[in-house]
This record gives C-alpha cells, structure tokens and sequence, in this order.
C-alpha cells in the first residue's frame, strides 16, 4: 500500500490522527470541529496555560462553547500538549501560527518558520501538512517547502504532502463558523489536494478547491484587501459628508437599496480587526519583491491610518466647544473591541486613540463588558471600570468606540454630560450633547 493509499484510508475509517499546531482564535475551533467529527486530534501549543486549561476543558475561545470544548476532551478525541516530539504520532498536522507584522511592517514569518522546523524535526513519512495563517503568495512553496524539507530529509510529493487552506474565522458570527464556512483549499501536488479534501471535509461542509496554494494564499489577501478599500472609502466619504452637512448613513441606507452592484459598509474609527489592517501589508511586501507598485491599496491604508488621529480631533473639537481642553479632561471610551460583542482588541483603533488622548494630558478611562483589562500600543495599562451613573457624569466627555449590544444609548445619554458617538449609536436627535462621527473639521493640526 502507497503512503498516499495509507492515509486516505485512515482518514476514512477516522482512524488519522489530527495534528493542530497554535491553539487560538483559529486553532481551537478547527480543533473541536475535527474532534466533533470522532478524529483524534492533538493541540499543540508553546502556551502551557492555555494547554492547561483546554485539557481541563476551561474554554477561552468565544466561537465555541465550554460545552462543546469539555464533550471532546471527556470523550479523549481532543488532548492538548506543549511536547511537539508527539508530532510523529499524527498523520496531519494543520498549522494555525500568528503572522503578525514587524515594527516595519514587514511580515513577521518566525512563528510559521519555527512550526516548520518542529515538524520538520519529529514528522514521520507519509504526512499531509497544511498551512491556514494569513500569509504572503508564495509562502508554501518559497518559504516553509524548504525548511520542512531540509529539517526533515524528506522529499515534497513523495514523503509528505504540502498545502494552504486560509482561515476564515469571523470573531463573533453566529451564523457562519468553523463547519458551515466554505473551506478554499490549494496543495503542491493532485495527490496533496486529494487528501487535504478527504481530511477537511471530515470537518467542514464545503471545500472549493483551486489549483495550487499561491492561489489560496492570494485569496485570503484580496478577501481582507476588499474590506479595506471600501472601508477607507466610505471612511474617507464620512468626512467629507460631514463638511457638507451630510448624513452619510442615511446616504448608506438609501444606496444599499439598489438591489445589485452595492455592497454597503460603514463608517468607523479606523479599520479593525487580526487580518483587514494587516493583510495588504502581506500583498505590499511580496508585490515589491516583483517591481510592482500597489497604489490603490497603500492609499487606502494610508486612509485608515489616518483614521484614529481625526477622532482624536473630534474629541478635541467637542470638548472645545464646552470650553474643556483635552489636557485634565476626564475622557471615558466606551468599548475597545474591535468589533461588537466579541472579547478581542487586536488592532483596535481605540488602543491607537486612547494612546493619542493619554500623551495630550486626557485623564482616560475605559469600559468594555468582554475586556477586563487592556495594554495598548503605547504601553498604557488600564482596567475596565464599571458602567454607571456615576462613571458616566464623572466624565466630560464620553467616547463610544464600540457599539456593543450591552450598551444602551438611552442610559449613556441620561448619565453623560457630552458624547462623541463614532459607531452612530446614539439617535441623531441627541444634537445637544452628542457629536457624531461626521461633525465638526477634521484638519490635521500638531504632531502626532
């Protein structure tokens, strides 16, 4: 029997052994969902706490619950380990790394390389490997082929098989998960994409298949690169409508009443999230690497970048007209998600303007019911305060930069002396003491 007959067959009678390297936001959920499926998965994880607390069954992932997490680890389908020589056990093994970018915003491939070399190191022959972190084109091939190669001995195609399916986890969705969120998948070889296939759809229901992984590496970047285009745009068309005394989401509302070639998007703070923000960056570097110059999307990143300065002078323009200044005022932000009703602050523009009004002399405060506690950029540690009466007219200027479900505008507007409502939480009636994201000027003054 071929290695390539050996694991297809394990895999139909689920007798493969899954192997999901990096147990976050994507590990976990793609851990539980071949788990549920009665495979035998092994988590790995440099974390010994977050291995801890899986093989307790303690969940901390919001897209699965502690219920879901506890049935797989009491029925042994599911075990966690920071010991990565039990990498020769399994017959797949999935990577979930960060790839976060450097100070120079270049991509940060050491998690993804270290993956490699632990595979490399203790992988038996016969494996599937695929790669799901977002990453640059080329990255399988170019990058993690050779390492998996070298530190291994074996040879791609024969030995082991390589492939790269991106993740497509959206913090928060109740609609679509790990299982009913269609799986792209690219592999070197027929025979790879043939048992990546037979593997993934142990765990989800719809796998589209392209021809190699370039291909799906480039899917996941124009997927994030479309967010934030139109998400610059729209940001960008929310200032200016301001200036013109325009209600940019009644504009919204009306547009998205065209029943084809619309999609609407909102106006925010800043673009938000792991992958929107980042992932042009990935697209930026590879693209320099071929002579290529990526205007339209270094302009909409410059947009967004842009972004969490403008809302700082929104607060200063509010406050000043009520005669407060931003140094010694009391600022409260409500809300450090960067999405609604989801306990994750990665790349949220509050950390980024919470920084802005700390070093101008703002007295912040912060209030978020998912986040206990934060650290921003800038090294500013805080701790969520309680939402009250008292902690609402304590402040002089109230900040609404996540719109969570909890939070209810009848209640901030009752407590608050001023409001600056960057999400359009608060009805537009509330002229009085609210600020909406799209009053006042927006010219760029001082240093920042």
């Amino acid at each position: 029997m071929t290695k390539k007959e050996l694991i297809l067959e394990k895999i139909t009678n689920n007798e493969a052994i899954v192997g999901i390297i990096g147990l976050g936001y994507v590990g976990l959920p793609l851990a539980v969902s071949f788990a549920q499926a009665d495979l035998k998965v092994i988590g790995f994880d440099k974390n010994s706490e977050k291995v801890r607390k899986i093989n307790s069954g303690e969940n901390y992932i919001g897209d699965i619950t502690e219920q879901e997490l506890q049935t797989v680890v009491n029925a042994s389908f599911l075990t966690a380990t920071d010991d990565f020589t039990r990498i020769n056990t399994c017959n797949v093994l999935i990577i979930c790394v960060p790839t976060p970018l450097d100070i120079f915003k270049k991509p940060d491939m050491s998690y993804i390389e270290s993956a490699c070399m632990e595979i490399g190191q203790n992988m038996k022959p016969g494996t599937f490997i695929s790669l799901e972190s977002t990453t640059y084109p080329t990255t399988t091939e170019d990058l993690m082929m050779p390492i998996l190669e070298k530190a291994s001995g074996l040879t791609q195609g024969i030995d082991f098989w390589l492939a790269y399916s991106p993740e497509r986890v959206d913090p928060g969705n109740n609609t679509y998960k790990t299982k009913n969120t269609p799986k792209v998948l690219g592999a070197m070889t027929p025979d790879g994409l043939e048992i990546g296939e037979a593997i993934y759809k142990k765990a989800i229901q719809n796998i589209h298949l392209v021809s190699s992984p370039r291909v799906a590496e480039m899917v996941k970047i124009l997927e994030n690169t479309y967010r934030l285009i139109n998400i610059s745009l729209i940001n960008e068309l929310a200032l200016l409508a301001g200036k013109m005394d325009i209600n940019i989401w009644e504009v919204i509302d009306a547009a998205k009443t065209k029943p084809f070639g619309f999609q609407a998007f909102y106006p925010g703070p800043g673009i938000v999230g792991h992958c929107i923000p980042l992932d042009p960056f990935y697209l930026e570097y590879i693209a320099k690497l071929y002579d290529f110059d990526l205007t339209m999307i270094h302009t909409a990143g410059h947009i967004n970048m842009r972004m969490p300065h403008y809302m700082y002078i929104k607060i200063t323009s509010a406050l000043n007209k009520n005669e407060k200044s931003v140094n010694g005022s009391k600022v409260l932000f409500l809300g450090v998600a960067y999405k609604p009703n989801i306990d994750d602050e990665r790349e949220s523009p509050a950390l980024e303007i919470i920084d802005i009004v700390t070093k101008k002399g703002g007295v912040v405060s912060y209030n978020d019911p998912y986040i206990p506690k934060i650290k921003t950029h800038k090294g500013n540690l805080l701790n969520s305060v309680d939402l009250s009466p008292e902690s609402l007219s304590e402040a002089d200027v109230v900040v609404i930069t996540t719109n969570h479900k909890d939070y209810d505008p009848d209640f901030i507007v009752e407590h608050s002396k001023l409001i600056v409502d960057l999400r359009n939480v608060i009805a537009p009636d509330e002229k009085n003491k609210v600020f909406k994201l799209t009053d006042g000027e927006y010219e760029v003054v001082g240093n920042f």
